[in-house]
């Protein structure tokens, strides 16, 4: 399984964005089955479709929500209370990062199911010790 962050859904929408293509090649490994079921959050998408909104309109967001739903691979997961807690909790743990707090959520259901590897342009998660795909580029 592998969790999908905003940074890749949003550069797979945007084919002005810089990793365009990088994220459309990793996304063709990850659709055909090479990493498992797709994760993705609530909170996750709450940002990607805010920024689709703000920056390219409705289209895309309606286009994102289509494909999302009609995907067999994806696993959606919606944060609990619970999680919520535990994700603030972890944000103040790390002080001396600039962690979100949506990225504290992914961080804190990867590790509850066991999720080494995100797809994401973020370096947070190599930050929180998971395997980042794409890998960055120095």
């Amino acid at each position: 399984m592998i969790l999908v962050d905003s940074s890749d859904w949003y550069a797979l929408a945007d084919n002005r964005e810089r990793r365009h293509g990088d994220a459309l090649r990793l996304f063709a490994r990850v659709t055909e089955g090479e990493f498992g079921r797709i994760l993705a959050t609530n909170y996750v998408l709450d940002v990607t479709y805010t920024l689709l909104r703000m920056r390219l309109g409705i289209g895309p967001v309606r286009a994102l929500r289509d494909l999302l739903t009609s995907s067999s691979n994806l696993q959606m997961v919606r944060v609990s209370e619970r999680d919520f807690d535990h994700a603030v909790e972890l944000m103040l743990a790390h002080a001396d990062t600039r962690w979100s707090l949506t990225d504290c959520t992914s961080f804190v259901l990867m590790r509850e199911l066991e999720i080494g590897r995100a797809f994401t342009f973020d370096h947070n998660f190599s930050e929180a010790g998971f395997q980042v795909l794409p890998a960055r580029n120095p």
